[in-house]
Protein backbone atom coordinates (compact mmCIF):
# COMPACT_ATOMS: atom_id res chain seq x y z
CA UNK A 1 0.00 0.00 0.00
CA UNK A 2 2.64 2.44 -1.17
CA UNK A 3 4.68 1.92 1.95
CA UNK A 4 2.01 3.54 4.09
CA UNK A 5 1.05 1.60 7.19
CA UNK A 6 -2.50 0.34 7.26
CA UNK A 7 -5.19 0.41 9.91
CA UNK A 8 -7.65 -1.79 11.69
CA UNK A 9 -9.53 0.52 14.03
CA UNK A 10 -9.21 4.19 14.83
CA UNK A 11 -10.81 5.86 17.80
CA UNK A 12 -12.73 9.01 17.24
CA UNK A 13 -16.12 10.25 16.28
CA UNK A 14 -17.47 11.71 13.09
CA UNK A 15 -18.56 15.34 12.90
CA UNK A 16 -22.01 15.49 11.34
CA UNK A 17 -22.47 18.28 8.81
CA UNK A 18 -25.91 19.83 8.65
CA UNK A 19 -26.99 19.65 5.02
CA UNK A 20 -30.07 21.32 3.59
CA UNK A 21 -32.30 18.67 2.06
CA UNK A 22 -34.29 19.93 -0.87
CA UNK A 23 -37.83 18.84 -1.54
CA UNK A 24 -38.68 16.04 -3.92
CA UNK A 25 -41.28 16.07 -6.67
CA UNK A 26 -43.27 13.35 -4.94
CA UNK A 27 -45.67 14.65 -2.31
CA UNK A 28 -46.13 13.38 1.22
CA UNK A 29 -48.44 10.41 0.97
CA UNK A 30 -50.74 8.74 3.45
CA UNK A 31 -50.72 5.11 4.57
CA UNK A 32 -50.79 2.62 1.72
CA UNK A 33 -52.73 -0.63 1.45
CA UNK A 34 -51.04 -3.95 2.11
CA UNK A 35 -49.17 -5.26 5.10
CA UNK A 36 -46.30 -2.80 4.78
CA UNK A 37 -42.85 -3.12 6.34
CA UNK A 38 -41.16 -2.43 9.66
CA UNK A 39 -38.05 -0.28 9.47
CA UNK A 40 -35.49 -0.61 12.28
CA UNK A 41 -33.59 2.66 12.26
CA UNK A 42 -30.75 3.73 14.53
CA UNK A 43 -31.30 7.38 15.39
CA UNK A 44 -29.89 9.95 17.77
CA UNK A 45 -32.21 12.07 19.84
CA UNK A 46 -30.15 14.49 21.88
CA UNK A 47 -27.55 12.45 23.73
CA UNK A 48 -29.58 9.25 23.61
CA UNK A 49 -29.13 6.92 20.62
CA UNK A 50 -32.28 4.91 20.03
CA UNK A 51 -33.63 2.12 17.85
CA UNK A 52 -36.84 3.37 16.25
CA UNK A 53 -39.23 0.74 14.86
CA UNK A 54 -41.10 2.53 12.06
CA UNK A 55 -44.25 1.28 10.34
CA UNK A 56 -44.27 2.03 6.61
CA UNK A 57 -48.08 2.16 6.56
CA UNK A 58 -48.74 4.44 9.50
CA UNK A 59 -45.54 6.43 8.81
CA UNK A 60 -44.77 6.60 12.53
CA UNK A 61 -42.55 4.89 15.07
CA UNK A 62 -44.37 2.03 16.80
CA UNK A 63 -41.83 2.06 19.61
CA UNK A 64 -38.39 3.27 20.55
CA UNK A 65 -35.81 1.06 22.20
CA UNK A 66 -32.33 1.70 23.52
CA UNK A 67 -29.87 1.28 20.67
CA UNK A 68 -27.94 -1.96 20.93
CA UNK A 69 -26.36 -4.82 18.99
CA UNK A 70 -28.93 -7.00 17.17
CA UNK A 71 -28.57 -10.76 16.79
CA UNK A 72 -28.27 -12.19 13.29
CA UNK A 73 -31.94 -13.27 13.30
CA UNK A 74 -33.11 -10.03 14.95
CA UNK A 75 -34.83 -11.89 17.77
CA UNK A 76 -32.58 -10.13 20.28
CA UNK A 77 -31.13 -6.67 20.75
CA UNK A 78 -28.40 -6.46 23.37
CA UNK A 79 -27.91 -3.23 25.31
CA UNK A 80 -26.04 -2.25 28.46
CA UNK A 81 -27.87 -0.47 31.24
CA UNK A 82 -25.59 0.54 34.12
CA UNK A 83 -23.78 -2.72 34.96
CA UNK A 84 -26.25 -5.10 33.30
CA UNK A 85 -26.52 -6.61 29.84
CA UNK A 86 -30.16 -6.51 28.75
CA UNK A 87 -31.64 -8.75 26.04
CA UNK A 88 -34.71 -7.13 24.45
CA UNK A 89 -37.16 -8.56 21.92
CA UNK A 90 -37.22 -5.85 19.21
CA UNK A 91 -40.61 -6.97 17.90
CA UNK A 92 -42.35 -6.33 21.23
CA UNK A 93 -39.94 -4.28 23.31
CA UNK A 94 -40.11 -6.88 26.10
CA UNK A 95 -37.04 -7.70 28.21
CA UNK A 96 -36.09 -11.35 27.70
CA UNK A 97 -33.06 -11.67 29.95
CA UNK A 98 -30.75 -9.58 32.13
CA UNK A 99 -27.14 -10.51 32.95
CA UNK A 100 -25.08 -8.82 35.66
CA UNK A 101 -21.65 -7.79 34.35
CA UNK A 102 -20.16 -6.74 37.69
CA UNK A 103 -18.53 -3.69 36.15
CA UNK A 104 -19.13 -0.76 33.83
CA UNK A 105 -18.76 -2.23 30.35
CA UNK A 106 -19.75 -0.97 26.92
CA UNK A 107 -20.61 -2.44 23.55
CA UNK A 108 -17.88 -2.01 20.91
CA UNK A 109 -18.60 0.26 17.96
CA UNK A 110 -19.49 -1.38 14.65
CA UNK A 111 -19.40 1.86 12.64
CA UNK A 112 -17.56 5.15 12.87
CA UNK A 113 -20.75 7.03 13.78
CA UNK A 114 -21.41 4.86 16.81
CA UNK A 115 -23.77 2.00 15.83
CA UNK A 116 -23.04 -0.74 18.42
CA UNK A 117 -21.53 -4.11 17.59
CA UNK A 118 -19.58 -6.83 19.39
CA UNK A 119 -21.33 -9.92 18.01
CA UNK A 120 -19.98 -12.82 15.98
CA UNK A 121 -21.47 -13.04 12.46
CA UNK A 122 -23.88 -15.78 13.56
CA UNK A 123 -24.89 -13.87 16.71
CA UNK A 124 -23.86 -16.67 19.10
CA UNK A 125 -21.08 -14.73 20.85
CA UNK A 126 -21.08 -11.22 22.25
CA UNK A 127 -18.10 -9.22 23.53
CA UNK A 128 -18.34 -6.24 25.88
CA UNK A 129 -15.35 -4.15 26.91
CA UNK A 130 -14.09 -1.62 29.45
CA UNK A 131 -10.79 0.17 30.02
CA UNK A 132 -8.73 1.46 32.93
CA UNK A 133 -8.64 5.08 31.85
CA UNK A 134 -5.66 7.33 32.41
CA UNK A 135 -6.10 11.09 31.99
CA UNK A 136 -4.35 12.31 28.85
CA UNK A 137 -2.92 8.86 28.10
CA UNK A 138 -3.97 5.60 26.54
CA UNK A 139 -5.67 3.18 28.95
CA UNK A 140 -3.29 1.13 31.07
CA UNK A 141 -5.41 -2.02 30.96
CA UNK A 142 -8.28 -3.50 28.95
CA UNK A 143 -11.02 -5.88 30.07
CA UNK A 144 -13.48 -7.89 27.97
CA UNK A 145 -16.15 -10.48 28.60
CA UNK A 146 -17.08 -13.09 25.98
CA UNK A 147 -20.73 -14.05 26.51
CA UNK A 148 -22.55 -17.07 25.10
CA UNK A 149 -25.90 -15.63 24.01
CA UNK A 150 -27.43 -19.10 23.74
CA UNK A 151 -26.87 -20.04 27.38
CA UNK A 152 -26.49 -16.48 28.78
CA UNK A 153 -23.22 -17.52 30.39
CA UNK A 154 -19.72 -16.05 30.45
CA UNK A 155 -17.30 -18.14 28.45
CA UNK A 156 -14.16 -16.08 29.03
CA UNK A 157 -13.05 -13.05 31.02
CA UNK A 158 -10.17 -11.29 29.25
CA UNK A 159 -7.83 -8.96 31.20
CA UNK A 160 -4.84 -7.47 29.36
CA UNK A 161 -2.23 -4.86 30.20
CA UNK A 162 -2.25 -2.05 27.63
CA UNK A 163 -4.90 -0.67 25.30
CA UNK A 164 -6.80 -3.32 23.35
CA UNK A 165 -10.16 -2.94 21.59
CA UNK A 166 -12.53 -5.50 20.17
CA UNK A 167 -12.33 -6.06 16.43
CA UNK A 168 -14.12 -9.36 15.70
CA UNK A 169 -15.00 -12.77 17.10
CA UNK A 170 -15.42 -15.97 15.09
CA UNK A 171 -18.64 -17.96 14.84
CA UNK A 172 -17.02 -20.73 16.91
CA UNK A 173 -16.17 -18.26 19.67
CA UNK A 174 -12.60 -19.58 19.68
CA UNK A 175 -10.90 -16.69 17.87
CA UNK A 176 -11.11 -13.21 19.38
CA UNK A 177 -9.46 -10.49 17.27
CA UNK A 178 -8.24 -7.39 19.06
CA UNK A 179 -6.76 -4.03 18.12
CA UNK A 180 -3.61 -3.33 20.12
CA UNK A 181 -2.87 0.39 20.19
CA UNK A 182 0.89 0.84 19.94
CA UNK A 183 0.94 4.63 19.63
CA UNK A 184 -1.73 7.25 19.10
CA UNK A 185 -1.62 6.44 15.39
CA UNK A 186 -0.34 2.89 14.88
CA UNK A 187 -1.99 -0.41 15.79
CA UNK A 188 -1.53 -4.15 15.62
CA UNK A 189 -4.21 -6.77 15.05
CA UNK A 190 -3.81 -9.54 17.63
CA UNK A 191 -5.44 -12.93 18.02
CA UNK A 192 -6.63 -14.03 21.45
CA UNK A 193 -7.08 -17.80 21.69
CA UNK A 194 -10.25 -18.25 23.74
CA UNK A 195 -9.92 -21.95 24.64
CA UNK A 196 -6.44 -21.45 26.11
CA UNK A 197 -7.12 -17.96 27.45
CA UNK A 198 -3.91 -16.64 25.90
CA UNK A 199 -2.98 -13.76 23.62
CA UNK A 200 -0.99 -15.40 20.82
CA UNK A 201 2.52 -14.13 20.15
CA UNK A 202 2.04 -13.67 16.43
CA UNK A 203 0.59 -10.45 15.01
CA UNK A 204 -2.12 -10.80 12.37
CA UNK A 205 -0.38 -9.72 9.17
CA UNK A 206 -1.33 -8.72 5.65
CA UNK A 207 -0.47 -11.85 3.65
CA UNK A 208 0.05 -9.78 0.50
CA UNK A 209 3.12 -7.97 1.88
CA UNK A 210 3.64 -9.02 5.49
CA UNK A 211 2.84 -5.60 6.96
CA UNK A 212 2.18 -5.60 10.72
CA UNK A 213 1.67 -2.02 11.94
CA UNK A 214 -1.40 -0.20 10.65
CA UNK A 215 -3.06 3.23 10.70
CA UNK A 216 -6.40 4.59 9.50
CA UNK A 217 -10.09 5.08 10.25
CA UNK A 218 -12.63 2.26 10.00
CA UNK A 219 -15.99 3.38 8.60
CA UNK A 220 -17.99 0.15 8.61
CA UNK A 221 -17.75 -3.57 7.94
CA UNK A 222 -19.66 -6.57 6.63
CA UNK A 223 -19.08 -10.30 7.18
CA UNK A 224 -19.67 -13.07 4.68
CA UNK A 225 -22.75 -15.21 5.39
CA UNK A 226 -20.56 -18.22 6.24
CA UNK A 227 -18.68 -16.21 8.88
CA UNK A 228 -15.29 -16.86 7.24
CA UNK A 229 -14.35 -13.25 6.43
CA UNK A 230 -14.91 -9.76 7.77
CA UNK A 231 -14.51 -6.92 5.25
CA UNK A 232 -13.92 -3.47 6.72
CA UNK A 233 -13.86 -0.15 4.88
CA UNK A 234 -10.95 2.08 5.87
CA UNK A 235 -9.96 5.60 4.94
CA UNK A 236 -6.73 7.38 5.71
CA UNK A 237 -5.97 11.00 6.32
CA UNK A 238 -3.65 11.61 3.38
CA UNK A 239 -3.48 8.27 1.56
CA UNK A 240 -5.81 6.12 -0.52
CA UNK A 241 -8.68 4.13 1.07
CA UNK A 242 -8.59 0.35 1.35
CA UNK A 243 -10.65 -2.66 2.34
CA UNK A 244 -9.27 -4.87 5.10
CA UNK A 245 -10.27 -8.51 4.59
CA UNK A 246 -9.78 -10.33 7.91
CA UNK A 247 -9.91 -14.11 8.05
CA UNK A 248 -12.00 -15.16 11.05
CA UNK A 249 -10.53 -18.67 11.00
CA UNK A 250 -6.83 -17.79 11.01
CA UNK A 251 -4.27 -15.10 11.92
CA UNK A 252 -4.04 -13.38 8.55
CA UNK A 253 -5.66 -10.67 6.48
CA UNK A 254 -5.46 -8.95 3.09
CA UNK A 255 -5.46 -5.21 2.39
CA UNK A 256 -7.14 -4.28 -0.88
CA UNK A 257 -6.21 -0.82 -2.18
CA UNK A 258 -8.94 1.34 -3.71
CA UNK A 259 -8.58 4.35 -6.04
CA UNK A 260 -8.73 7.67 -4.22
CA UNK A 261 -6.96 9.91 -1.75
CA UNK A 262 -7.06 10.97 1.86
CA UNK A 263 -10.16 12.29 3.63
CA UNK A 264 -8.28 15.32 4.95
CA UNK A 265 -7.63 16.37 1.36
CA UNK A 266 -11.01 15.28 -0.04
CA UNK A 267 -13.95 14.96 2.42
CA UNK A 268 -15.78 12.95 -0.23
CA UNK A 269 -13.65 9.95 0.77
CA UNK A 270 -15.90 9.64 3.84
CA UNK A 271 -18.78 8.53 1.57
CA UNK A 272 -17.65 4.92 0.95
CA UNK A 273 -20.26 2.19 1.45
CA UNK A 274 -20.08 -1.61 1.25
CA UNK A 275 -22.78 -3.91 -0.15
CA UNK A 276 -22.56 -7.70 -0.46
CA UNK A 277 -24.53 -10.05 -2.68
CA UNK A 278 -26.91 -12.22 -0.62
CA UNK A 279 -24.87 -15.35 -1.32
CA UNK A 280 -21.69 -13.63 -0.11
CA UNK A 281 -19.77 -14.24 -3.34
CA UNK A 282 -19.19 -10.61 -4.34
CA UNK A 283 -18.67 -7.39 -2.39
CA UNK A 284 -19.15 -3.94 -3.88
CA UNK A 285 -17.42 -0.81 -2.60
CA UNK A 286 -19.02 2.40 -3.86
CA UNK A 287 -18.40 6.10 -3.46
CA UNK A 288 -20.85 8.32 -5.39
CA UNK A 289 -18.96 11.50 -4.47
CA UNK A 290 -15.55 10.44 -5.79
CA UNK A 291 -17.21 8.37 -8.54
CA UNK A 292 -15.53 5.01 -7.80
CA UNK A 293 -17.08 1.53 -7.87
CA UNK A 294 -15.06 -1.61 -7.05
CA UNK A 295 -16.01 -5.28 -7.40
CA UNK A 296 -14.33 -7.58 -4.86
CA UNK A 297 -14.29 -11.37 -4.78
CA UNK A 298 -14.78 -12.54 -1.21
CA UNK A 299 -12.37 -15.47 -1.16
CA UNK A 300 -14.72 -18.42 -1.71
CA UNK A 301 -12.23 -19.92 -4.19
CA UNK A 302 -9.04 -18.31 -2.94
CA UNK A 303 -7.79 -15.05 -1.49
CA UNK A 304 -10.09 -12.01 -1.57
CA UNK A 305 -9.19 -9.66 -4.39
CA UNK A 306 -10.42 -6.64 -6.33
CA UNK A 307 -11.69 -7.99 -9.64
CA UNK A 308 -12.26 -4.63 -11.33
CA UNK A 309 -13.04 -0.99 -10.72
CA UNK A 310 -15.20 1.47 -12.61
CA UNK A 311 -15.88 5.17 -12.76
CA UNK A 312 -19.29 6.82 -12.57
CA UNK A 313 -20.24 10.48 -12.82
CA UNK A 314 -19.51 12.16 -9.52
CA UNK A 315 -22.64 13.26 -7.69
CA UNK A 316 -22.84 15.84 -4.96
CA UNK A 317 -20.22 17.27 -2.69
CA UNK A 318 -19.37 16.39 0.88
CA UNK A 319 -17.85 18.76 3.37
CA UNK A 320 -16.21 18.22 6.74
CA UNK A 321 -16.35 14.58 7.75
CA UNK A 322 -19.95 13.77 6.84
CA UNK A 323 -20.37 10.01 6.41
CA UNK A 324 -23.15 7.77 5.16
CA UNK A 325 -23.62 4.38 6.86
CA UNK A 326 -25.40 1.42 5.26
CA UNK A 327 -25.92 3.57 2.15
CA UNK A 328 -25.60 0.77 -0.43
CA UNK A 329 -27.46 -2.46 -1.21
CA UNK A 330 -27.51 -5.06 -3.96
CA UNK A 331 -30.90 -5.18 -5.69
CA UNK A 332 -31.14 -7.77 -8.45
CA UNK A 333 -28.57 -6.78 -11.07
CA UNK A 334 -28.08 -3.31 -9.57
CA UNK A 335 -25.84 -1.85 -6.91
CA UNK A 336 -27.89 0.95 -5.35
CA UNK A 337 -25.97 3.62 -3.46
CA UNK A 338 -27.09 6.81 -1.71
CA UNK A 339 -25.08 9.95 -1.13
CA UNK A 340 -25.20 13.76 -1.10
CA UNK A 341 -27.06 13.87 -4.43
CA UNK A 342 -29.73 11.22 -4.08
CA UNK A 343 -29.68 7.56 -5.11
CA UNK A 344 -27.69 6.07 -8.00
CA UNK A 345 -28.70 2.77 -9.61
CA UNK A 346 -25.52 1.14 -10.97
CA UNK A 347 -25.63 -1.82 -13.33
CA UNK A 348 -23.46 -4.48 -11.70
CA UNK A 349 -22.23 -5.82 -15.06
CA UNK A 350 -21.26 -2.60 -16.81
CA UNK A 351 -20.67 -0.52 -13.65
CA UNK A 352 -22.58 2.30 -15.35
CA UNK A 353 -25.35 4.36 -13.77
CA UNK A 354 -28.69 3.39 -15.30
CA UNK A 355 -30.85 5.74 -13.26
CA UNK A 356 -30.82 8.39 -10.53
CA UNK A 357 -33.53 9.09 -7.96
CA UNK A 358 -34.18 11.76 -5.32
CA UNK A 359 -32.00 14.45 -6.84
CA UNK A 360 -31.34 17.05 -4.14
CA UNK A 361 -31.61 14.64 -1.22
CA UNK A 362 -28.63 13.83 0.97
CA UNK A 363 -29.07 10.11 1.67
CA UNK A 364 -27.85 8.84 5.02
CA UNK A 365 -28.85 5.18 4.64
CA UNK A 366 -30.80 2.74 2.45
CA UNK A 367 -32.48 -0.63 2.95
CA UNK A 368 -34.43 -3.20 0.91
CA UNK A 369 -37.80 -4.70 1.75
CA UNK A 370 -37.74 -8.50 2.28
CA UNK A 371 -39.44 -9.10 -1.09
CA UNK A 372 -36.91 -6.85 -2.82
CA UNK A 373 -39.62 -4.70 -4.40
CA UNK A 374 -39.10 -1.54 -2.34
CA UNK A 375 -36.01 0.48 -1.54
CA UNK A 376 -36.24 2.73 1.52
CA UNK A 377 -33.94 5.75 1.36
CA UNK A 378 -33.45 7.83 4.52
CA UNK A 379 -32.34 11.44 4.16
CA UNK A 380 -30.02 12.99 6.70
CA UNK A 381 -32.97 15.16 7.77
CA UNK A 382 -34.97 12.03 8.67
CA UNK A 383 -37.42 11.83 5.77
CA UNK A 384 -37.95 8.42 4.20
CA UNK A 385 -38.65 7.77 0.51
CA UNK A 386 -40.19 4.54 -0.77
CA UNK A 387 -38.84 3.64 -4.21
CA UNK A 388 -39.98 0.84 -6.53
CA UNK A 389 -36.85 -1.16 -7.36
CA UNK A 390 -38.10 -2.21 -10.80
CA UNK A 391 -38.68 1.31 -12.09
CA UNK A 392 -36.58 3.36 -9.64
CA UNK A 393 -39.68 5.56 -9.22
CA UNK A 394 -40.54 7.26 -5.94
CA UNK A 395 -43.92 5.98 -4.74
CA UNK A 396 -44.10 7.68 -1.37
CA UNK A 397 -42.36 10.05 1.03
CA UNK A 398 -42.96 10.44 4.75
CA UNK A 399 -41.25 11.76 7.88
CA UNK A 400 -41.62 9.56 10.99
CA UNK A 401 -40.03 12.27 13.18
CA UNK A 402 -37.88 9.58 14.76
CA UNK A 403 -34.65 11.54 15.25
CA UNK A 404 -31.41 12.18 13.40
CA UNK A 405 -30.62 9.09 11.29
CA UNK A 406 -27.55 6.98 12.03
CA UNK A 407 -28.32 3.86 10.00
CA UNK A 408 -31.27 1.93 8.60
CA UNK A 409 -30.32 -1.37 10.21
CA UNK A 410 -33.10 -3.65 9.00
CA UNK A 411 -36.31 -3.81 6.97
CA UNK A 412 -38.73 -6.59 7.93
CA UNK A 413 -42.18 -7.62 6.78
CA UNK A 414 -44.89 -6.34 9.11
Amino acid sequence: MGGEVKSMRAVGSMICLAVFVAGCAAAQQGPRSGNGDKLYEAVSAGDSPMLAVIDSRSHSADRRLSLGAPSADWKHVYTIVATSLVDTDPTTGATQKTIQLHGTYQLPRATANGVPGGLSPNGRWLVVERFDESAGQMPKASHMILIDTLTYSVRRQVDLSGYFQFDAVSDSGDNLYLIQHVTGREYYVRLYDVPSGLLTDNIVVDKSDGTQAMAGLRLSGVATPDGQWLFSMYVREHEAPFIHALSLVGPFAFCLDLPGGGYADDPGEMQWSLAMKPDGSVLYATNPVTGVVAVISTGANGAPDINRTGRIDKSGRAGGTTQSVNAAVVSGNDVVVGGPAGVAWIDASSLKVRSRTLDGWHIASVGLSPDGHTLYAVSDAGRIAEIATGSAAVVGIFDPLAGKPMALMRVAAA
